[in-house]
């Protein structure tokens, strides 16, 4: 890979995941797994940026758009809780990454 390619991740089986959102939180059911998890407003428009993306996004991307929904957090904060969210998406089967 050369230094100019990056990484993009995208939602497993994003059309046939059901998610709901509530007061800030969201509920996603992942129909692979059978499993239904709480996420927080931060995670919850960080997988629909990724359910939005067919081709993957990068997590500088993730971070652009969340800059204007984290006001106040700054950029290091927020890479880190996207790379942080990223690997915990990964660990429940809700995303993966993209070779383009």
């Amino acid at each position: 890979m050369s230094g100019h390619e990056q990484t993009r991740w995208r939602a497993i089986g994003g059309a046939k995941m059901a998610w709901r959102e509530w007061d800030g939180e969201f509920v996603v059911f992942n129909p692979r797994t059978g499993s239904t998890h709480l996420l927080s407003e931060f995670a919850g428009e960080m997988l629909l940026g990724l359910l939005a993306s067919d081709e993957g996004i990068t997590a500088e991307s993730l971070a652009a758009r969340q800059a204007d929904s984290s006001a106040g957090t700054d950029d290091s904060e927020r890479s880190i809780a996207i790379a942080s969210a990223l690997a915990e998406f990964a660990r429940l089967d809700l995303v993966e990454t993209v070779t383009l």
